[in-house]
Protein backbone atom coordinates (compact mmCIF):
# COMPACT_ATOMS: atom_id res chain seq x y z
CA UNK A 1 0.00 0.00 0.00
CA UNK A 2 1.45 3.39 -1.01
CA UNK A 3 0.44 6.89 -0.04
CA UNK A 4 1.75 10.36 -0.64
CA UNK A 5 2.00 13.41 1.58
CA UNK A 6 1.79 17.02 0.40
CA UNK A 7 3.98 19.26 2.53
CA UNK A 8 3.14 22.52 0.74
CA UNK A 9 1.03 23.89 3.58
CA UNK A 10 3.60 22.96 6.21
CA UNK A 11 6.35 24.51 4.13
CA UNK A 12 4.32 27.74 3.73
CA UNK A 13 3.68 27.78 7.48
CA UNK A 14 7.39 27.41 8.27
CA UNK A 15 8.18 30.21 5.80
CA UNK A 16 5.59 32.46 7.50
CA UNK A 17 7.14 31.78 10.90
CA UNK A 18 10.60 32.58 9.55
CA UNK A 19 9.41 35.94 8.18
CA UNK A 20 7.44 36.63 11.35
CA UNK A 21 10.49 36.02 13.50
CA UNK A 22 12.46 38.50 11.41
CA UNK A 23 9.68 41.15 11.67
CA UNK A 24 8.89 40.65 15.36
CA UNK A 25 11.44 43.12 16.77
CA UNK A 26 10.10 45.80 14.41
CA UNK A 27 6.57 44.97 15.61
CA UNK A 28 7.61 45.33 19.27
CA UNK A 29 9.34 48.66 18.64
CA UNK A 30 6.30 50.02 16.82
CA UNK A 31 3.98 48.83 19.60
CA UNK A 32 6.16 50.40 22.28
CA UNK A 33 6.28 53.72 20.42
CA UNK A 34 2.48 53.70 20.15
CA UNK A 35 2.19 53.15 23.91
CA UNK A 36 4.70 55.94 24.56
CA UNK A 37 2.70 58.28 22.31
CA UNK A 38 -0.40 57.44 24.34
CA UNK A 39 1.51 58.31 27.51
CA UNK A 40 2.51 61.66 26.01
CA UNK A 41 -1.10 62.33 25.07
CA UNK A 42 -2.02 61.91 28.75
CA UNK A 43 0.95 63.58 30.41
CA UNK A 44 0.67 66.87 28.51
CA UNK A 45 -2.81 67.81 29.81
CA UNK A 46 -1.69 66.91 33.36
CA UNK A 47 1.37 69.13 33.20
CA UNK A 48 0.89 72.37 35.15
CA UNK A 49 1.12 75.52 33.07
CA UNK A 50 2.87 78.69 34.09
CA UNK A 51 4.63 79.73 30.90
CA UNK A 52 3.74 76.56 28.97
CA UNK A 53 7.39 75.62 28.44
CA UNK A 54 7.20 72.53 30.64
CA UNK A 55 4.15 71.25 28.78
CA UNK A 56 5.71 71.92 25.35
CA UNK A 57 8.96 70.20 26.31
CA UNK A 58 7.61 66.64 26.48
CA UNK A 59 9.01 64.43 23.73
CA UNK A 60 9.84 60.87 22.82
CA UNK A 61 13.47 59.86 22.83
CA UNK A 62 15.12 56.90 21.21
CA UNK A 63 14.02 53.29 21.29
CA UNK A 64 16.73 51.07 22.77
CA UNK A 65 17.30 47.33 22.85
CA UNK A 66 15.98 44.22 21.19
CA UNK A 67 13.84 41.26 22.07
CA UNK A 68 12.53 41.27 25.62
CA UNK A 69 14.51 44.36 26.63
CA UNK A 70 13.13 47.21 24.56
CA UNK A 71 12.60 50.65 26.06
CA UNK A 72 11.69 54.10 24.85
CA UNK A 73 12.65 57.37 26.50
CA UNK A 74 10.04 59.94 27.44
CA UNK A 75 11.86 63.19 27.97
CA UNK A 76 11.32 66.65 29.30
CA UNK A 77 14.36 68.89 28.98
CA UNK A 78 13.19 71.59 31.35
CA UNK A 79 15.56 71.73 34.31
CA UNK A 80 12.69 71.86 36.83
CA UNK A 81 10.65 68.98 35.36
CA UNK A 82 11.83 66.53 38.04
CA UNK A 83 10.86 68.90 40.85
CA UNK A 84 7.36 69.34 39.42
CA UNK A 85 6.99 65.58 38.91
CA UNK A 86 8.20 64.44 42.34
CA UNK A 87 7.92 67.54 44.51
CA UNK A 88 10.56 69.68 46.16
CA UNK A 89 11.44 71.69 49.23
CA UNK A 90 10.51 75.37 49.32
CA UNK A 91 13.40 77.40 50.68
CA UNK A 92 13.26 81.06 51.66
CA UNK A 93 15.96 82.98 53.44
CA UNK A 94 18.19 79.91 53.59
CA UNK A 95 15.73 77.71 55.47
CA UNK A 96 13.04 75.31 54.46
CA UNK A 97 9.59 76.84 54.69
CA UNK A 98 7.51 74.17 53.07
CA UNK A 99 7.09 71.41 50.53
CA UNK A 100 5.70 71.58 46.99
CA UNK A 101 3.76 68.36 46.38
CA UNK A 102 4.73 66.56 43.21
CA UNK A 103 2.18 66.31 40.40
CA UNK A 104 3.28 62.83 39.25
CA UNK A 105 1.91 63.65 35.81
CA UNK A 106 4.26 61.19 34.10
CA UNK A 107 3.92 58.41 36.68
CA UNK A 108 0.12 58.56 36.61
CA UNK A 109 0.08 58.55 32.81
CA UNK A 110 2.46 55.57 32.63
CA UNK A 111 0.40 53.66 35.20
CA UNK A 112 -2.81 54.24 33.22
CA UNK A 113 -1.31 53.06 29.93
CA UNK A 114 0.49 50.13 31.59
CA UNK A 115 -2.93 48.74 32.60
CA UNK A 116 -4.05 48.83 28.96
CA UNK A 117 -0.96 47.15 27.52
CA UNK A 118 -1.97 43.46 27.87
CA UNK A 119 -5.24 43.87 25.96
CA UNK A 120 -3.74 46.22 23.37
CA UNK A 121 -0.79 43.89 22.87
CA UNK A 122 -3.10 40.93 22.39
CA UNK A 123 -5.09 42.81 19.73
CA UNK A 124 -1.99 44.07 17.91
CA UNK A 125 -0.25 40.68 18.07
CA UNK A 126 -3.31 39.02 16.57
CA UNK A 127 -3.18 41.52 13.68
CA UNK A 128 0.52 40.79 13.32
CA UNK A 129 -0.17 37.05 13.11
CA UNK A 130 -2.94 37.61 10.54
CA UNK A 131 -0.59 39.74 8.42
CA UNK A 132 1.92 36.89 8.51
CA UNK A 133 -0.79 34.36 7.65
CA UNK A 134 -0.42 32.36 10.86
CA UNK A 135 -4.05 32.76 11.86
CA UNK A 136 -7.19 33.66 9.97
Amino acid sequence: MAFSVDYKELSAYVSSITVMKKDFNKFLRKFLLEMAERILARVKPRTPVDTGELKRSWELGEVHGEGKNISVEILNGMEYATEIEYGHRIVAGGSEVGWYEGRFMLKISIDEIRKQIPLRYQMEFKKFCIEHRLVT
